[in-house]
């Protein structure tokens, strides 16, 4: 092809790219930090696999890796900035015709905000004006536990002998993850994610690639992985039902009636019963984990032409039944209103017929249970390179999210917060905790270019549009990354000896988003038969972004050995010249 058709073909491509439509919903999590020459070019590299990354990517592109043994490492560092308000919906009236609501006209006479901040006992809610954002981040260590911060580090080997069409690798890399931290007093966000951690980290990746001809390559990789989960949620209950038993409580304080209340209905009834707005609950689920949940990856690599590639990837489904440690834990009112229900034998026989919890506890733990699924998924892409030096990428992704119905959490124990669930209309049973989720499968693009400035100075730049996977309809704040848009770039170094350094730094930028009170069935709705709507009467909006910068270097093995070799002798020589008990040798010559 002549150089005027190439730039034609390379023109018909960013076109395409830029008018491609948007069908539906897309990606969450998938392949956001895993790879630093791929976060440069937007993840647009099925057609130009990022080297030993390629087990990831495309496991085909292992065939363009040079013979001999090859060593790559890299570390990418992530920051994750959230911030939300939550305002009062003015047009909503409120709990108990107002009492609790955003009117202060129907407040009662008693409510103070400053000596009533929790608004047990009527007012409006505490989180109307509240903005916050997130406190920091954190991620899991294996055999170890929580880091204040986030890193993905990868490591990589690959091998082929001379003439061999057969390439074999090795890797280890974090396939997915996230972690967030809302830790400050008063943050709204504890009422859905005090504290976070998702992540799939693949531990062992054998991967080979077979040269089928000079122009085209197939490859496999099997990821043996794990993934593991972690949760903190303070519960309130801004609930319709709930207020009334408040109401109730306060009704009957005073009302005693010797002998017969003691043997009937003692007051408070119901205990005093629960403030809608109030902080009885708190639920910790503890290092939730399947430590053998297996993957694979196919790939296909055509290059017919030294200008024009194509690529196609598949990903396999990731499924993990995950197992760890629980706590429900209860407040003191909560126990007074669980307690009330066996404080006389009328209430007792009444909590029976209704399968009601009579034991108040601090307290519930024990083992829990959950399947966690990250799709299969799809990935093409083809490369042109209009002249020598250039490359033009162009990527279109699929990935099967809709096989995410929902997330349940099954407990070995009746729930003591489920039973009472029930007399609001929860249909999900003692044991099972459910959030909805209804998925959508996703269709998106990216693009990237690279271009070599000299023989040793590489300059890439890429953008991928990231529509999310979320039904914004089950929009909650613990899966909170809507339609966002991620920008890279990067450098690549060629050194003597073969050294390869590259350095990126990328940006995911979410759209900004406006959730009215009752637009969430997981947010804020009113439908009071969900336990979920820790923000009913609330306007929600959001601003979210993640910010990445990466290190990757790569090598033949024996110029890694040889730098480590020098630092050990580098460390075996300082630890010889501040080793006290080494022996001077003096000099008997005279």
């Amino acid at each position: 092809m002549h150089l005027k058709q190439r730039l034609i073909t390379a023109y018909v491509l960013l076109a395409a790219a830029l008018f491609f439509p948007v069908t539906s919903h897309a990606v969450l999590t998938e392949q956001v930090a895993i790879d630093t020459r791929a976060m440069s070019l937007a993840n647009t590299c099925t057609a130009d696999p990022p080297g030993l990354m390629s087990v990831h990517y495309n496991p085909a592109g292992l065939s363009l890796l040079p013979e001999g043994k090859t060593f790559s490492n890299s570390l990418t560092l992530v920051h994750i900035e959230r911030t939300g308000r939550f305002n009062a919906d003015p047009e909503w009236p409120g709990l108990m015709n107002g009492t609790w609501g955003p009117d202060p006209d129907k407040w009662p006479d008693t409510y103070s905000k400053e000596t009533d901040p929790n608004s047990d006992h009527g007012g409006p809610d505490p989180l109307d004006g509240s903005e916050y954002s997130n406190s920091g981040y954190q991620m899991y260590v294996p055999f170890y536990g929580t880091i204040p911060f986030l890193a993905a580090p990868t490591l990589g080997i690959s091998s082929r002998k001379k003439n061999s069409p057969w390439t074999f690798a090795y890797a280890n890399y974090p396939a997915a993850g996230a972690g967030l931290l809302h830790e400050d007093e008063g943050d709204p966000y504890q009422y859905g994610v005090k504290s976070m951690y998702l992540q799939h980290l693949v531990y062992a990746a054998p991967s080979a690639s077979y040269r089928v001809s000079n122009s085209l390559s197939l490859g496999v990789s099997v990821g043996l992985g794990q993934q593991v989960l972690g949760v903190e949620t303070n519960v309130r209950t801004p609930n319709e039902l709930v207020a009334l038993t408040r109401v109730i409580g306060d009704a009957t304080k005073d009302l005693n009636i010797p002998v017969v209340s003691q043997q009937t209905l003692p007051p408070p009834w119901l205990g005093g019963g629960l403030g809608p707005y109030a902080h009885d609950i708190t639920l910790k689920l503890d290092e939730l984990r399947d430590d053998f949940s297996p993957t694979y990856n196919l790939g296909l690599l055509w290059r017919p032409r030294e200008w024009f590639s194509f690529g196609l990837t598949y990903q396999s489904e990731a499924v993990a039944e995950l197992s760890g440690k629980y706590q429900w834990q209860y407040s003191d009112q909560f126990q007074k209103h669980v307690n009330w229900n066996s404080s006389t034998e009328m209430t007792l026989q009444s909590a029976g017929m209704l399968d009601l919890p009579t034991n108040g506890v601090p307290y519930q733990e024990g083992t829990v249970t959950t399947t966690n699924i990250l799709p299969q998924s799809v990935h093409t892409g083809i490369m042109l390179k209009p002249v020598s030096r250039l490359k033009l990428l162009f990527d279109v992704h699929w990935a099967n999210w809709s096989v995410v119905k929902e997330n349940r959490f099954t407990f070995d124990q009746d729930i003591q917060l489920l039973k009472l669930a029930k007399m609001m209309g929860y249909t999900e049973g003692n044991r099972d905790f459910v959030v909805n989720r209804d998925m959508k499968d996703t269709w998106h693009w990216s693009a990237g270019l690279e271009y070599d400035v000299t023989d040793h100075l590489t300059v890439r730049a890429g953008y991928e549009r990231r529509p999310s996977s979320l039904n914004m309809e089950q929009f909650d704040v613990l899966f909170f990354l809507p339609d966002a848009t991620l920008y890279g770039a990067g450098v690549g170094l060629k050194l003597p000896k073969d050294v390869h350094i590259d350095l990126s730094l990328a940006c995911l930028l979410a759209d900004d988003i406006a959730i009215d009170n009752n637009e969430s069935t997981n947010l804020n709705s009113t439908d009071f038969t969900r336990i979920g709507n820790m923000f009913a009467g609330l306007d929600y909006e959001q601003e979210a972004a993640i910010y990445m910068v990466s290190f990757k270097v790569t090598m033949p093995l024996e110029v890694q050995m040889e730098h480590l070799h020098h630092q050990m002798e580098m460390v075996k020589h300082l630890f010889s010249k501040l080793n006290p008990f080494k022996k001077e040798k003096h000099d008997t010559s005279h």
